[in-house]
């Protein structure tokens, strides 16, 4: 990629990532991949196994949540022709289908790039879909459409090199105001739109973590432009490959690096980082459309009908659990047809909204989605706001069965008066996918046994909200622990505990805090006296007895290959190379092109299976290569010192830059080549 292809504005889709993919996938049936290089290969492609052998989730990334109307009808059929059961809206605001076949997987690909969807980066250790607020481009609150950045940004920097291999995932929200309906909390990286001394921008928090160490994110950055938005994500990401575990996989995300070296710390390299890429270029990026923010209520699971920001209406409607069906898909874009929207979003809370609806055309819509099973209820308040994972239906590390529980308490929720406004959020296992520890009652799934025997259970957390500035804290207080077969019954003793005995404008989380730990165990009471009849080691929606936590690896941490690492960021080298050339920074640019030189001669050295460290000095790598390779690699190797001897002389750098990318190229094909690399090299 060269300082120009960094200049343009990227698509989501591009056909040679189907190429890619078509070459990926038959080295893997040819036997010529392991498993660890083909797992790493494929998650970037979305592509992603499943606990059932032979099949995959595909799960297809919608940038903020935007999805233009036309892409339904394309959901529908692709789910119809490759997958087996509903679509699920995700808690990143992707869709995830279904039990698609390996050997389909190029041909299902080829069948949404075509139509422009990509799953390009919606899995591995890639920066993962961008979220917005569930309201974005219709709150009368916002200053900004956080869907429409998290959607530019997504654009910035899909297929970039330096994000294809990182340590670990980075999950990244846009808020549009300081509500922060974007969760900010939570993620490795947010943004929340702002005003600042008459101009406008975002503030910047980065280091948040749901999962088995949870931690809420730190302020970074006060205020930052727009145009700066794409410098703050390479800063991130830049501190994340010099400073994150690549050994430890479990303690490779942000919220490490700021356990590590502390707030203070964090911050301080956080702007140095930022401060040293500023001025650097950048894909281009139009100028926003900002508003000025109007008072109004907001609901934290917006949902019913809600006036917006134009005078016209947003209708939010809850499918249960966020699945949807090839026949609700194809109902929703005939109602968008039908009544002249552009596009509808999906939310995190697995929500459908369809915005700019006209006053007099709503009991139309809202009828119309009900007929579909979407509820459309009066307000949040008055509905079950109910969030799941797909646990043990699908997910190679789910321990309990949350979606099969998930609709037990869905349907519970419609009929008892104490549900309606109460947030619950289910999770098959510690990971936090379903978002348990953020919700007013979160449930994680895990193995624990009675009597000696494994059974499903529970662990109840209670209060959380991962929002900034939220006084009673994000992350919900840890509860008891119960089966899973009594999670339904815990639920309407704790909700019903809160109805009858919280004081005024009482949260849950003051709530839960008042009655301590062991007010909320004599809530639970009853339950010792619940009759099992035999279940307690049979999970929600599942017929055979529970086998115990799963064996299978998961995919969510996945494997990365040294060697593509490598190429990457040799790649990205070059462009940063290019990059400072552009902007006169000399010094720069030489400290790139021999990143860029070194990087591409330890792919020389593991290919001959000689291991290599990060803080080996560039002259030993290089001697080291020319000791094993011939001919046109150390030919190549020696015409860039050459080169790079008289740019230092001459101040003229072109010649230095070209003698670079041939020998990156020059190793490309060694690596590539069929048979002995070396051998076909020379």
């Amino acid at each position: 990629m060269s300082v120009n292809a960094s200049r343009e504005i990227e698509p989501l889709v591009r056909l040679s990532d189907l190429d890619e993919y078509r070459q990926g996938l038959k080295h893997r049936l040819g036997g010529d991949w392991d498993e660890d290089k083909w797992t790493a290969f494929r998650v970037r492609f979305g592509v992603y196994g499943q606990k059932q052998p032979g099949v995959q989730m595909v799960r297809i990334k919608i940038p903020g949540g935007l999805v233009p109307l036309p892409w339904l009808g394309v959901l529908a059929h692709f789910n119809r022709k490759f997958c087996q059961g509903d679509a699920h809206i995700t808690t990143r605001q992707d869709f995830q289908t279904y039990f698609v076949p390996l050997e389909r997987t190029a041909e299902a690909l080829e069948f949404l790039y075509s139509n422009g969807l990509t799953t390009r980066e919606a899995c591995g250790n890639t920066l993962r879909n961008i979220n917005a607020c569930a309201l974005a481009g219709n709150c009368p609150r916002e200053h900004v459409d956080a869907g429409e950045v998290a959607s530019r940004l997504a654009r910035s920097w899909i297929r970039h090199p330096l994000v294809q291999h990182m340590p670990r995932k980075v999950k990244i929200s846009v808020s549009g105001c300081a509500t922060d309906c974007g969760v900010s909390a939570i993620h490795d990286l947010s943004f929340i739109a702002t005003e600042a001394n008459g101009k406008k921008g975002f503030i910047v928090y980065a280091g948040g973590g749901l999962g088995g160490q949870p931690r809420p994110a730190t302020k970074v950055l006060d205020f930052v432009t727009e145009e700066e938005l794409q410098t703050v994500v390479e800063t991130l990401a830049r501190l994340h490959q010099r400073y994150s575990d690549r050994i430890n996989r479990n303690a490779a995300r942000i919220k490490f690096v700021v356990k590590r070296f502390g707030e203070e710390k964090f911050r301080a390299l956080f702007a140095e980082e930022f401060e040293r890429l500023r001025g650097l270029p950048q894909r281009p990026w139009q100028p926003l459309q900002w508003r000025r923010p109007e008072e109004a209520a907001i609901e934290r699971t917006p949902l019913g009908i809600v006036k917006q920001h134009d005078g016209r209406f947003a209708v939010v409607g809850n499918p249960p659990l966020g699945l949807l069906s090839s026949e609700q898909l194809e109902g929703l874009a005939a109602i968008g047809r039908d009544v002249g929207i552009r596009q509808l979003r999906v939310t995190r809370d697995q929500n459908v909204v369809l915005p700019d609806v006209p006053g007099d055309r709503l009991d139309e819509v809202a009828q119309r989605l009900r007929a579909i099973n979407i509820d459309v209820p009066a307000s949040a308040s008055e509905s079950a706001d109910v969030v799941s994972c797909p646990g043990t239906t699908t997910c190679r590390i789910g321990i309990t069965n949350s979606q099969g529980f998930g609709r037990q308490v869905w349907a519970d929720a419609k009929d008892d008066p104490t549900a309606k406004g109460i947030s619950v959020r289910v999770s098959g296992c510690q990971n936090s996918c379903g978002l348990h520890e953020i919700a007013d009652f979160g449930f994680q799934g895990l193995a624990k046994k009675i009597d000696g025997v494994p059974a499903p259970h529970y662990q109840i957390h209670i209060g959380g909200d991962g929002r900034t500035g939220v006084q009673d804290g994000v992350v919900g207080l840890h509860g008891p622990i119960i089966p899973a077969r009594h999670g339904l019954a815990a639920l309407r003793l704790l909700r019903q505990g809160y109805a009858g005995g919280k004081q005024s404008g009482e949260s849950v989380r003051r709530w839960a805090e008042r009655l301590g730990k062991e007010g909320l165990k004599d809530l639970l009471t009853p339950l010792a006296d619940a009759s099992d009849e035999g279940k307690l080691f049979i999970d929600w929606g599942d017929e055979d007895r529970f086998k115990g936590a799963p064996t299978l690896r998961g995919e969510c941490a996945a494997p990365f290959a040294s060697d593509d690492l490598l190429a990457d960021l040799a790649d990205d080298a070059l462009i940063r190379l290019d990059r400072h050339l552009q902007v006169g920074r000399w010094e720069e640019a030489l400290r790139a092109a021999e990143d860029a030189q070194t990087l591409a001669a330890r792919r020389v050295l593991h290919h001959d299976g000689q291991f290599t460290k990060d803080d080996e000095s560039a002259t030993v790598i290089h001697d080291r290569v020319r000791g094993i390779a011939k001919a046109r690699i150390a030919a190549s190797l020696d015409h860039v010192e050459a080169e790079r001897t008289a740019a230092l002389s001459s101040g003229r750098p072109d010649a230095y830059r070209e003698a670079v990318a041939v020998f990156i190229d020059s190793v490309r094909a060694l690596i590539e080549a069929p048979g002995n690399g070396r051998d076909a090299a020379e």
